[in-house]
């Protein structure tokens, strides 16, 4: 039997990828293997968000080579975001079989099997490649992509250049993909893109129409979304929120940074009073909404001065916890040219103070569900001496004794345990 080892790094959106293609080489009865075995195929998905992706993307890539020294019949294909912007500098480092662009990953088995033109300006595509799986790699809940490219350009941002313009999903390939998920056993799905707010169809199909088409299908329990930027929670969305018995009060929101000067420097789309108002107005909806927010440290320009303002801007909003970045240069970004670039000792320091700042902050908000004491749902990930655990819809991380039960459940509370909240199955 033939095998083939895949890793996987960056967003959520190279996972889901990396699944259907594993998918296509499980059909051909190809052996999964861990990336470090021996394989006769060896494929990486690569990310280039920061200079620390990349160097991981290369030194997997020179792991396979040396495979290849060995095995002169090793096949080694490179794909993703870091090598879209880097093939030429990737062909470079040895024999590879393959550089995939973006928007043909659903063609990797094709293209191993028989080859063809597998590698374009991904700044020309024009459709969202489909691509579908039957499984998730032994996760628990469901990721499915459908968004895909970015049309902001934000000064410190690579990703558009690496995965073109804004491309949707069509709706009824949506709707097979949790279909097909939902028979497979799969309860919790997560929807996802590269600017997934951006999502739309003809007729002004929107994402939250295609919210409220997939709530319908049997077997779906909860519906998350990942990141979605501040300006996209649009009216029609809000509204979905409010009639909604699936969405999980829990989303992601990119902040990036907590003053004004910045963000119009950076090319972000709002200051920062819009950005509290969109929040409010989601906690309006749901008053024990979890808020998770990404900051980056150390954009060029990010004096003292204005990291205080961010700072305090954090410090007086109502959130659950912080993502924090430390800004990496990019070639070919605006900001890689700007003035006022930031020491890594400086972006350390301040990624400590927000790292602490986004710990207490979260304490405080297990404090708050303890108090108010929210009737919680999940589907259980592990057991481990006598505890089952989950990630619960409110993104807090709850706790039960081991008893049969189904999958999807809602919990009442009992108390604080561990990391997160005691509960009980509430029947």
């Amino acid at each position: 039997m033939k095998r083939v080892a895949i890793i996987t790094y960056g967003c959520k959106i190279n996972q889901y990828e990396s699944a259907c293609i594993l998918d296509d080489f499980k059909s051909a009865n190809y052996e999964i293997v861990p990336f470090g075995n021996e394989a006769d195929v060896y494929i990486i998905n690569s990310c280039t968000v920061t200079n620390r992706t990349d160097y991981k993307s290369r030194n997997s890539l020179r792991k396979a080579l040396s495979q290849k020294a060995t095995n002169p019949n090793v096949k080694i294909i490179v794909t993703g975001c870091y090598s879209q912007r880097n093939a030429d500098e990737i062909s470079k480092l040895g024999a590879i079989d393959l550089i995939v662009d973006n928007n043909k990953k659903e063609q990797i088995f094709q293209f191993l099997q028989q080859g063809g033109n597998c590698f374009e300006n991904i700044l020309n595509a024009t459709e969202f490649a489909e691509l579908s799986t039957n499984s998730m790699n032994d996760k628990t809940r469901a990721f499915v992509k459908i968004q895909d490219g970015c049309d902001y350009y934000c000064a410190y941002c690579a990703i558009p250049f690496a995965r073109g313009h804004s491309r949707s999903r069509k709706r009824e390939n949506v709707l097979n993909q949790v279909e097909k998920l939902a028979q497979n056993d799969y309860q919790e799905f997560v929807f996802g893109g590269i600017n997934l707010g951006l999502y739309r169809q003809e007729n002004d199909y929107s994402l939250a129409d295609l919210l409220f088409d997939v709530e319908k299908i049997e077997g779906v329990k909860i519906i998350r979304l990942s990141s979605i930027e501040p300006q996209l929670f649009t009216d029609n969305l809000l509204a979905y929120f409010r009639k909604s018995k699936k969405i999980a009060p829990h989303f992601h929101i990119p902040l990036q940074v907590g003053c004004d000067e910045l963000l119009l420097k950076m090319n972000r789309k709002y200051i920062t009073s819009e950005f509290s108002n969109q929040i409010d107005k989601i906690r309006e909806i749901f008053p024990n909404v979890a808020i998770g927010i990404d900051v980056i440290v150390g954009l060029p320009g990010e004096t003292d001065v204005l990291f205080q303002e961010t700072l305090k801007f954090l410090q007086n909003l109502d959130f659950t916890y912080l993502h924090v970045f430390s800004y990496s240069k990019r070639f070919g970004t605006k900001a890689a040219e700007m003035k006022g670039q930031i020491g890594g000792k400086t972006m350390k320091k301040r990624s400590n103070i927000l790292t602490e700042l986004s710990d207490k902050k979260k304490q405080k908000y297990i404090k708050k569900i303890l108090l108010q004491r929210p009737i919680l749902s999940g589907i259980v990930e592990s057991e481990k001496d006598g505890w089952q655990t989950v990630l619960s819809d409110h993104f807090i991380r709850i706790y039960l004794k081991n008893e049969e039960h189904k999958r999807h459940c809602r919990f009442r509370i009992i108390g604080k345990i561990f990391d997160g909240i005691e509960v009980e199955i509430l029947r």
